[in-house]
């Protein structure tokens, strides 16, 4: 329908539309801002000297805290006794809140380049703290499918460097100039499944580099004390090879009503900051009291919340404790339900909190209050995230919920940050395990006394050839191997000569079965002439920007061709984890992790590769694997489980 630009009454597009304008907004109300001065016990920034010797008279173990935010990291981390020299930012009001509760230094600036932040280190007399922790604001654009990178790239709406790569980057050349003895960063925890895994790999082989044994898990947060449902990933890397135990999962859990069953009832649009308070009723509320100054115990703070529109009250009054948006009648509905199906959700007394995250300084409607017809406070957010009540949020309202949405909840930090501080202070209990390697090695002299069936997989061969090899070896029989390299480094040595026509070798490859394979390999070779001046790409990302190259592929070119580290994941070493570990976890991303770990201190290098693939393809078999010569069968959970499977050399 169209509506003429001078028409006095423009009519909606439908009946939704116009039950929409008829509601009744909201009037916006920024709040007051919350200005918090610095710490009692914290240097003055202004005086050079006196922060010296606060750096210089700091308990050990110290640490910093990188894409800090408002410090529930650096919370944790100092009740499991870290000293937090530094918390830094990009985000002023974060830090604020910040410097006023930890007793340490702020640093606000972009840290996409950190050299201004180490600049300020160096004068305040920061070399080496004991841990640098960092919550790095991580989201490759590797999420995407490879197809609309590709098209993006081509179209000229993204480059083929992602820039958001570079604030993981600013974190390893900070961690690459202080050197600390320890690591420790925190994420959302879908991303070990970014790429198959192949993102965390990345992480890991950069702080490998720098001489960190590392290990990632995926910590669920209720688990370790925290009123809701919150999963956040943490990668440990530790200097001279000590062994990091995680935490144990607690036996029980906290539920809502631990956390914020003695806060006091308030209705829709409370602004008043402070309130009375009578007394703690859980072994939890006690906790997030316990340091609030004695003169403050009758009161609480920011328990302020939002005004409800007239709409939403009626909605909020009708949902009974757990119900969602689809349990509310088509006339309270203003957005799609198939869609929107817990758009509003009234949580429960007795179970967890849902996650809160940063979407909460947006709008409350997923956190309702399982009483009350409004959605939660500031305090009450705050408390779920595990912060406690002493605990103050510099800015407006917004600023408050955003940051508490953003923080990782102190006491899953506090939980990792005890088994890093006992680490890092009793060295001498925690020997370098003897057995690291022992996987590589075992099969490594294994590989030593095999004949070599895939020559382009020796370390001396161009990317092409190993290109052209591992594309045809997908469809290609183990005998036919020799013949095959052959022709492809006689008839086609570059991709030039392959684009050109490379008839003879089409001719080669079609009566070994493998024409339509050939005709994939000219369709590279055009592309590799037409986008990389005849050379191939030496980035996963522009490798799997040609036509019927994915990660398998990408990943032996990577470690055969360019002598990078690379897991290979594909059927076969799938399976070797498989029957390594019996878990029955075919997750991609954990078995690029498992095949990562089984490389041994070395990594996944090409001599490793080239042992396990051999391996996969002769012993370890999808049929009739061979354990009664499997080098490695002292590894073999399946060994242990099932009866060995004895078959003869000539089967």
């Amino acid at each position: 329908m169209t509506v003429r630009l001078d028409d006095p009454k423009p009519r909606p597009r439908d009946a939704a539309a116009n039950v929409a304008r008829r509601r009744a907004a909201v009037p916006h109300y920024r709040g007051a801002a919350l200005r918090l001065p610095r710490h009692h016990a914290a240097p003055d920034p202004s005086d050079l000297a006196g922060v010296r010797r606060w750096v210089s008279n700091a308990t050990a173990p110290t640490a910093i805290d990188l894409f800090c935010g408002a410090g529930g990291l650096s919370l944790g981390l100092r009740d499991a006794g870290f000293t937090i020299l530094v918390g830094a930012d990009s985000d002023p009001w974060s830090v604020e809140t910040h410097t006023a509760n930890l007793a340490g230094l702020g640093y606000v600036g972009d840290l996409t380049d950190p050299t201004d932040f180490l600049e300020h280190l160096e004068a305040w007399g920061i070399k080496t703290p004991d841990l640098i922790a960092a919550g790095v604001p991580c989201q490759p654009f590797s999420r995407a499918g490879r197809s609309l990178i590709r098209s993006l790239v081509e179209s000229g709406a993204r480059s083929r460097h992602d820039p958001r790569a570079e604030l993981w980057e600013s974190f390893v050349t900070v961690v690459d100039r202080l050197r600390p003895r320890a690591v420790l960063v925190e994420n959302v925890p879908d991303l070990p499944a970014w790429d198959d895994g192949a993102i965390l790999i990345g992480f890991y082989e950069s702080l490998r580099e720098l001489g960190y044994t590392v290990d990632a898990r995926v910590l669920d947060a209720y688990q370790h004390g925290v009123p809701q449902h919150r999963a956040r990933l943490l990668l440990i890397g530790v200097r001279d090879a000590l062994p990091f135990a995680w935490p144990e999962a607690a036996t029980t859990i906290t539920t809502l009503r631990d956390a914020i069953g003695d806060l006091p009832p308030v209705p829709p649009a409370q602004r008043c900051d402070r309130l009375r308070y009578r007394l703690p009723r859980t072994p939890f509320q006690e906790r997030m009291r316990r340091d609030v100054p004695h003169e403050e115990r009758g009161s609480v703070y920011d328990h302020i919340t939002r005004d409800v529109r007239s709409d939403d009250a009626e909605a909020f009054a009708l949902l009974e404790e757990g119900q969602t948006y689809d349990d509310l009648p088509d006339h309270l509905r203003r957005y799609r339900s198939d869609i929107f199906t817990d758009k509003y959700k009234r949580l429960e007394w007795d179970e967890l909190s849902r996650s809160i995250t940063a979407h909460i300084a947006k709008d409350g409607y997923w956190y309702i209050h399982p009483e009350q017809n409004r959605t939660l406070s500031v305090r009450e957010a705050a408390r779920i995230q595990t912060f406690p009540d002493w605990f103050r949020f510099a800015g407006e309202p917004t600023h408050r919920l955003r940051q508490i949405g953003n923080a990782v909840p102190p006491l899953l930090a506090e939980a990792v940050g005890r088994q890093l501080s006992e680490l890092l202070d009793d060295t001498k209990r925690h020997p370098a395990p003897h057995d690291r390697g022992r996987f590589r090695d075992e099969l490594l002299a294994w590989r030593r006394a095999q004949a070599s069936f895939y020559p382009w997989r020796a370390r001396s061969q161009r990317p092409w050839l190993v290109l052209m090899g591992e594309m045809c070896l997908q469809k290609t029989r183990r005998s036919q191997v020799p013949e095959l390299f052959t022709a492809l480094r006689r008839l086609a040595p570059t991709p030039a000569a392959m684009a050109d026509g490379g008839e003879g070798l089409v001719a080669t490859l079609q009566t070994m079965g493998l024409g339509v394979r050939a005709q994939r390999i000219i369709e590279v070779a055009r592309a590799l002439l037409d986008d990389f001046n005849g050379n191939v790409p030496s980035t996963e990302l522009e490798l799997r920007m040609l036509p019927g190259v994915g990660d398998y592929v990408a990943q032996t070119v990577l470690c055969f061709g360019f002598g990078r580290r690379s897991v290979l994941l594909e059927s076969s070493t799938a399976r070797i984890v498989d029957r390594l570990y019996r878990r029955g976890d075919t997750r991609r991303w954990q078995l690029r992790l498992d095949l990562y770990q089984l490389a041994g201190p070395q990594g996944p290098d090409a001599e490793f590769n080239g042992a396990l693939l051999e391996f996969g393809a002769t012993v370890c078999r999808a049929t009739t694997p061979r354990c009664d010569v499997c080098p490695v069968r002292a590894f073999c959970a399946t060994d242990r489980e099932e009866p060995v499977r004895v078959e003869s050399a000539a089967g």
